[in-house]
């Protein structure tokens, strides 16, 4: 898996994800929105997944899944009252 930052201008920045889109070679993640750069209002950025292949990307997907379950049962255990948090007992 390739992590890349694409920076440009905003019309640059979406031609070029259609054309990673289209490219059967490889799998694109869902890009994240049009990002600000600080100093600038003309050029944007937008970071990516790039898969080699649909095993890899499934890979990935399942074990963002995995971490997602294991925050939410994290989660779960505790209880937040009036700034004090307790372990909450089964």
């Amino acid at each position: 898996m390739l992590k890349i930052r694409l920076q440009g201008t905003a019309n640059d920045i979406r031609w070029f994800l259609k054309i990673l889109k289209r490219d059967t070679r490889f799998i694109t993640n869902d890009p994240s929105d049009l990002l600000d750069i600080k100093g600038t209002e003309k050029y944007k950025r937008v970071f990516a997944e790039i898969f080699r292949d649909k095993d890899e990307y499934t890979k990935a997907v399942e074990s963002e899944q995995r971490k997602e379950q294991i925050k939410e049962q994290e989660e779960k255990r505790w209880h937040y009252s009036t700034g004090v948090v307790f372990e909450k007992t089964q």
